[in-house]
């Protein structure tokens, strides 16, 4: 007999008589976005391991998440970009770092990219792609006098409120 104590691991599966049974996803993987070309060409981890979301485009041009399930008993392996069998899946190893994308040089490429603002040198300051002889290119802003940029809130906000994004 099993007791519940004995699946306290967040994260952590069961497979019981060849049924895969998911106690919860880590907290460790990047948070899905469709922003970027690499974000739109890389598959996420769903609310639980049987589970992906892929970027998928919509009629209005613009990019979505669309959840798809893996084949009967297989998991979603973020590292591996595939559902794989349960003996060959983890949890995401990704350290709780920074979202690399708001460290990456700007770009005003993508509807998503032109609508995102990007992260400066200079807390102070930050980027945002303007239209420039019919192109979209990136310029530098400044935020107002006691603000720094947060790419998280896509703002300047008050220092107080600031925490480092890179």
């Amino acid at each position: 007999m099993l007791h519940r104590g004995q699946f306290h691991s967040i994260g952590s599966l069961l497979v019981v008589l060849g049924t895969v049974v998911v106690v919860a996803v880590s907290g460790l993987c990047p948070t899905p976005r469709c922003a970027t070309y690499d974000n739109i060409n890389t598959l996420w981890t769903g609310p639980d391991p049987a589970h992906y979301q892929q970027c998928r485009p919509s009629q209005n041009g613009t990019w979505y998440l669309q959840l798809m399930a893996c084949a009967p008993g297989t998991l979603f392996s973020y590292e591996r970009q595939v559902c794989v069998l349960p003996v060959y899946w983890t949890e995401c190893s990704i350290t709780a770092a920074p979202d690399a994308v708001a460290c990456e040089a700007p770009r005003c490429v993508t509807y998503d990219e032109i609508s995102t603002l990007w992260v400066h040198e200079l807390r102070e300051k930050y980027y945002q792609c303007r239209p420039v002889n019919k192109t979209w290119v990136p310029q530098e802003m400044l935020c107002a006098p006691g603000t720094l940029f947060s790419f998280k809130h896509q703002v300047c906000v008050h220092q107080a409120m600031w925490k480092s994004s890179c």
